[in-house]
């Protein structure tokens, strides 16, 4: 039976499908983001469609519940994404800094 959550949350993935074929048509997304985010909307559809097939998994990894192992699988997810994050932000701040140093010097040597 279908309840009204899973009809919104199926509502919601297709915008967000129409948003990421935006973003990769805009070329503000690459390949394996496209690949990433299309398969973890899949994966959160499937799990909302189809809530006992969770249960299922959780069991052969021996975890209680379903909703168990979607927060474990969701808070690993989510440190993952915080690691690349900050990798991301680490390189962008040496590049400005090799950048503005390359300014300055180029600045000082027109004077």
């Amino acid at each position: 039976m279908i309840i009204i959550f899973q009809i919104l949350f199926a509502s919601f993935v297709l915008y967000v499908f129409g948003s990421i074929a935006k973003k990769r048509k805009q070329g503000m997304l690459g390949v394996k983001g496209l690949l990433f985010w299309v398969l973890f909307w899949l994966g959160a559809l499937t799990v909302v469609l189809w809530p006992e097939a969770l249960s299922r998994l959780a069991d052969v990894f021996g975890i209680g519940r379903g909703v168990d192992l979607a927060i474990y699988i969701s808070m690993a997810v989510v440190f993952f994404l915080l690691f690349r994050l900050h990798i991301k932000i680490e390189c962008v701040g040496r590049d400005i800094t090799t950048l503005t140093r390359e300014i300055a010097l180029l600045k000082h040597n027109e004077k």
